[in-house]
């Protein structure tokens, strides 16, 4: 009971914690010399031809695109399935087992 009583207000201590969350500000500012230095000015002129060119005319997509809740493949749901019956029917298998000791 004593535990329990402590597990609550733990957790009524951690809800209202999240309630007021801590603002902090920084104003220390330090900077860095370097000898490097970044410019860009004029236009870009590229070196040679791209590679491959670019297409002149619009080009679609091969196949079509997917669609919203469309599935490609089962057999992610196929494994999601059989991985959540045979947890219940563990769970299931377990709890049967643990009613007959209590009836015995």
């Amino acid at each position: 009971m004593r535990k329990t009583v402590g597990q609550i207000i733990a957790l009524c201590f951690l809800i209202i914690a999240m309630q007021f969350p801590l603002l902090v500000y920084g104003t220390q500012v330090q900077s860095v010399e370097s000898e490097g230095s970044i410019g860009f000015t004029g236009a870009y002129e590229p070196i040679g031809p791209p590679d491959p060119p670019p297409s002149t005319s619009p080009q679609k997509p091969d196949g079509t695109l997917p669609k919203t809740n469309m599935i490609g493949s089962t057999l992610g749901l196929r494994i999601g399935s059989f991985l959540v019956g045979g947890v219940l029917l563990v769970l299931g298998y377990k709890r049967r087992k643990a009613t007959q000791k209590t009836i015995k």
